[in-house]
């Protein structure tokens, strides 16, 4: 049995979820000290992540019934959640009204740092917010992705991608032997789009609701404006990253109805290492999450059938942004995942 503490890890797994305090706590020191310090956060989600996983290696572990039925209350999945939405504003707010004194340099560090917190973090729990039928987390989810202008995610997301994923209709499904760099524009274009087709009003008032946000910072000072523009986009790319890593290469067969297979765990790649998952919320158990979208993120199962990706995210988003090494050492998993000849 795992001892965290002296606590045995798997009775207390939901409290564990509060380790996203340790990465606000680095951005903050980030965004309040000068360079090179500014630097650190970048060096902990791309170095400091990786290397923690590997030391503390892999969770396998599944909650039992009677934990199953207690982590579904709102009780236990909320707190974490919504205390990061305080700290997604108070980083934002801190970091924005920083900004104006900076140079161009320190202006652009800042953004890709406060880019990595809110994109890393803040589309993560907007994720796990969107999918509630609750009013109050929705609108937290709006708020949240607003903040880095992505908001229609959540129209495309809950309404599009969980019902075409692992297929070629889905724009944030990569296909094999697709590089990361033309999949960042034909999903951030084929998101939009079909999130328009799926909800125009709503992709409108989302539009409107980003607009306030920048828009109160350009008014503010033209830097604030610059890096809400700058952290907005750093978020939007870690995202699709993020997509790229988690359904690359693996399809669902068509069926003879022209309908595809029923979305199974084998549709998207599990990474079962601790500290990056107790970092975003489950959300490298994203083989359970497609098999059973409304489960918090606290009761998310590590499916053996899945396949497994050989780190966690931010390791494989560091390989995605190397083509050559990612399909030499992702299109034999490819491959075995889909039953083919490689």
């Amino acid at each position: 049995m795992l001892l965290i503490c002296g606590v045995q890890y798997n009775k207390l797994k939901p409290v564990y979820f509060f380790t996203f305090i340790l990465f606000s706590i680095i951005t903050f020191l980030g965004i309040h000290f000068p360079y090179p310090f500014n630097l650190f956060p970048i060096i902990f989600v791309f170095v400091g992540i990786p290397l923690i996983d590997g030391i503390l290696g892999i969770d396998k572990s599944n909650p039992d019934p009677e934990q199953e039925r207690s982590w579904k209350s709102s009780s236990v999945w909320g707190p974490p959640v919504y205390l990061y939405v305080l700290t997604h504003f108070a980083l934002l707010i801190y970091a924005a009204t920083k900004s104006v004194s900076l140079n161009s340099i320190d202006l652009l560090i800042m953004g890709v740092v406060t880019g990595l917190y809110t994109g890393g973090l803040g589309i993560t729990v907007a994720h796990e917010l969107c999918h509630k039928k609750e009013k109050i987390p929705r609108f937290l989810a709006d708020l949240v992705l607003a903040s880095v202008w992505y908001q229609h995610f959540a129209i495309e997301h809950v309404k599009g991608h969980h019902f075409q994923v692992a297929t070629e209709e889905d724009p944030a499904s990569a296909r094999k032997n697709e590089s990361v760099y033309p999949f960042l524009f034909r999903t951030i274009k084929g998101t939009l789009l079909h999130a328009i087709e799926l909800d125009k009003v709503g992709v409108i008032k989302g539009a409107c609701l980003a607009l306030i946000f920048t828009g109160t910072a350009f008014a503010v000072n033209l830097k604030m404006g610059f890096f809400m523009m700058t952290q907005s986009f750093v978020a939007m790319i870690l995202l699709e990253l993020v997509n790229y890593v988690e359904h690359y290469g693996l399809s669902r067969k068509k069926l003879h109805n022209g309908r595809y297979e029923k979305v199974l765990p084998t549709h998207s790649w599990n990474s079962a290492h601790k500290f990056s998952n107790l970092l975003l919320f489950n959300l490298q158990r994203h083989s359970d999450h497609h098999a059973s979208a409304h489960l918090p993120y606290t009761i998310l199962k590590n499916h053996e059938s899945a396949p497994q990706l050989p780190t966690g995210y931010p390791g494989m988003i560091l390989l995605a942004l190397l083509p050559p090494l990612w399909f030499k050492i992702m299109n034999p998993k490819v491959c075995e995942a889909n039953k083919q000849i490689p």
